[in-house]
């Protein structure tokens, strides 16, 4: 079983811009798994575990997979995603990254024909108050505020090479 320890370390240095998907994304992922697998008490040993580093790398995670929804055209990579951002939150060394990324989960979940409220509910026991309070603040939001230009981001190439990055920020 991965542990969150497993996301320390040079090996996940630059995630968030490596080829999607890639091997390291199975390693997050079984992360999160054995997170949401866990007992309630189990949870919040990892949660306590989560260093800020491997937050770093957790809400990568969610940025990435909310690509890989839209690839896949399923919603399970987004639940997982916003779980990851939820374990991360408290350890971010700025936890305004997460809220970036949640413009690119929303963009995603819109792109499926769901929401990030409906994401947000379905994960809401697995997140920790703090973050669930955060991402669903973020849902009451402006269209323009939790827009992908808000956020500095865009949404580039199709169905299998679909990704998230930098772009335009809104004026």
């Amino acid at each position: 079983m991965a542990t969150v320890r497993t996301l320390l370390g040079r090996r996940f240095n630059g995630y968030r811009g490596v080829r999607l998907p890639h091997d390291m994304d199975a390693v997050v992922e079984s992360v999160v798994v054995a997170y949401l697998d866990a007992p309630a008490a189990t949870r919040q040993e990892t949660l306590d575990a989560v260093r800020p580093d491997a937050a770093g790398v957790l809400t990568a995670y969610g940025e990435r997979m909310a690509a890989m929804a839209v690839r896949t055209d399923s919603v399970v990579p987004l639940y997982r995603g916003v779980v990851a951002m939820g374990m991360a939150l408290s350890r971010l060394d700025d936890p305004r990254f997460s809220v970036i990324v949640l413009a690119a989960v929303h963009d995603s979940a819109t792109r499926l024909g769901t929401s990030l409220a409906r994401i947000l509910e379905d994960a809401r026991r697995y997140l920790p108050q703090p973050a669930y309070d955060l991402f669903q603040a973020f849902t009451e939001r402006t269209a323009r505020d939790k827009s992908l230009p808000a956020m500095g981001l865009a949404a580039y190439g199709s169905k299998e090479d679909f990704r998230y990055g930098s772009g335009p920020t809104a004026a």
